[in-house]
C-alpha cells in the first residue's frame, strides 16, 4: 500500500471542498493532468465514473465506490491484471484539518506494478497530500 498523510491549518470545510472538486485536480495538482467526469449531468457520489489523466502513466477510469461528503471517498480503477483503489479522508483536528490519502494495488499483476510505480507513486501520493494541504491554508 501507498500512503501519505498531511496537516493543514486550513479549515476542515476548505480542505474537502479541495479533495473533493475532483474535476478541478488538473489545475491544482502537478501530478494530476485533467480528471473528466464520463457522466455530467450526474452527481457526484458513488457510481460517478471518471477519466483521470497523469504524466507518464496510461489513462484510468476510476469510478467511486464510497462518497461520505465532508469526510471521504474511495474511488476503484480497473485493468487488465490490476485493481487500484485510492481512498481520500479529511479529519478536523484541533488545529486545523488533515487528510490521509492511500493507493492499493491488488490483481494478479499488483507484484509487479508495485515493484515499477512504487516508488514514483509514493512520491506522488506525498506531494498530492502535500499541495492539498498547502492549499487549503491560502483559501
Amino acid at each position: 500500500m501507498v500512503s501519505a498523510s498531511s496537516t493543514s491549518s486550513g479549515s476542515p470545510d476548505r480542505l474537502w471542498l479541495l479533495v473533493s472538486e475532483v474535476e478541478r485536480w488538473g489545475e491544482r495538482l502537478p501530478t494530476v493532468t485533467s480528471v473528466r467526469a464520463l457522466e455530467p449531468w450526474r452527481d457526484v457520489g458513488v457510481g460517478s465514473r471518471f477519466e483521470v489523466r497523469q504524466p507518464r502513466l496510461p489513462t484510468a477510469v476510476y469510478e467511486m465506490t464510497q462518497w461520505s461528503p465532508g469526510r471521504t471517498f474511495t474511488w476503484v480503477a480497473h485493468a487488465p491484471g490490476i485493481t487500484t483503489t485510492a481512498t481520500h479522508t479529511v479529519t478536523p483536528r484541533a488545529d486545523g484539518s488533515g487528510l490521509d490519502l492511500s493507493l492499493e494495488w491488488s490483481g494478479p499483476l499488483a507484484a509487479v506494478v508495485r515493484v515499477l510505480l512504487g516508488r514514483k507513486t509514493q512520491a506522488m501520493v506525498e506531494s498530492e497530500a502535500q499541495t492539498m494541504a498547502r492549499l487549503a491554508e491560502q483559501g
